[in-house]
C-alpha cells in the first residue's frame, strides 16, 4: 500500500512540474477541458513531538464527456495513516479505492449505466469488495452549471472480510450533485446505497461532498468529506468511517 501511495505522489510530483511548464494560451487550455479532464491530488500530513504522526492520500480522477461513449467519471484513491507514541507504532489508516461510471444518454432527461468499484480496507479488514452492476437514471435538472441525477439498478458484489468471501445480488440506489458555484469553485455530492436484494437489513451506504477552488488554471485546493457505513462489518470493528481529506491538485 505504501508503494501505491508513493506512485501516486509522485504522479502528483510530476503533474504539478507539467503544470508549471504550460504557458499555452487560455483558448488552448479552455479547448482541452471540453473532452475528458484528469485531476492529481495529493496531501500529506505530518507531526513531530510527544508522539509523531504521518497521514498521506492521493487521488486521480478523470471525468468529462467522450464522444461516442458517454459521461465518464473514473479514479483511483489511496490514504495511509500511521501513528508512534513512545516507540510504538501504530497504523491507523491503509484503504485504497478504484471505481469507474460509465452514462449513456437515452433522452434529454434519463440515461443508461454501467457502475463498478473496488475497496481495500486493512483496519475495516475488507480484502477485497467488488461490486459491478447496469442502472437506469433520471436527470432532475441538468445544466451547464448544475446537474443532479437518481439512479436504480442491480448490482453484484464480492468481497473478502477478516478472511470470509462472500458474494451476493444487491440492488444499487445512486445519486450524484454538481454546481459550477463560481468561475474557479465548484461543488458536488453524491450518495449510494446498496442493500442485499434479500436481506435490506444487510447493506452499505456511501457518501461524499467535496468542494475545489482553482488557485491558477492547472492547480486547485480540495476538501472532502467522505462516509462509508456496512451495516454488517466485521467483527469488533466500526459501522461507521468518516474521513476529511484537504489535498493539492493539478490538472493535467
Amino acid at each position: 500500500m505504501k508503494k501505491i501511495l508513493i506512485f501516486m505522489m509522485i504522479l502528483a510530483i510530476a503533474g504539478s512540474a507539467s503544470a508549471a511548464n504550460k504557458n499555452t494560451a487560455a483558448k488552448s487550455v479552455e479547448e482541452a477541458h471540453k473532452g475528458l479532464e484528469t485531476t492529481v491530488a495529493a496531501g500529506v500530513t505530518l507531526t513531530d513531538g510527544n508522539s509523531e504522526t504521518l497521514s498521506a492520500n492521493a487521488t486521480i480522477t478523470i471525468e468529462g464527456e467522450k464522444e461516442g461513449l458517454g459521461s465518464i467519471l473514473a479514479g483511483i484513491e489511496g490514504n495511509y495513516g500511521e501513528s508512534t507514541v513512545d516507540d510504538v507504532d501504530e497504523k491507523t489508516v491503509e484503504n485504497a479505492k478504484i471505481y469507474g461510471s460509465l452514462k449513456k444518454t437515452l433522452s434529454p432527461r434519463t440515461y443508461a449505466s454501467i457502475d463498478a468499484a473496488g475497496l481495500y480496507d486493512d483496519i475495516a479488514l475488507i480484502d477485497y469488495r467488488v461490486n459491478v452492476g447496469p442502472s437506469v437514471g433520471v436527470y432532475l435538472f441538468k445544466t451547464e452549471k448544475r446537474e443532479l441525477s437518481m439512479e436504480v439498478g442491480p448490482t453484484y458484489l464480492w468481497e473478502e472480510v477478516d478472511s470470509v468471501t462472500d458474494d451476493y445480488l444487491g440492488i444499487r440506489f445512486g445519486e450524484r450533485y454538481t454546481c459550477q458555484i463560481s468561475e474557479t469553485a465548484k461543488i458536488w455530492q453524491s450518495a449510494e446505497y446498496i442493500p442485499e436484494a434479500e436481506d435490506f437489513d444487510r447493506y452499505l451506504l456511501n457518501a461524499e461532498i467535496g468542494i475545489e477552488a482553482s488557485v491558477t488554471k492547472l492547480i486547485s485546493l480540495r476538501l472532502v468529506l467522505q462516509d462509508k457505513y456496512d451495516s454488517q462489518p466485521a467483527a469488533d470493528i466500526d459501522r461507521n468511517d468518516v474521513s476529511l481529506i484537504a489535498s493539492l491538485g493539478f490538472t493535467l
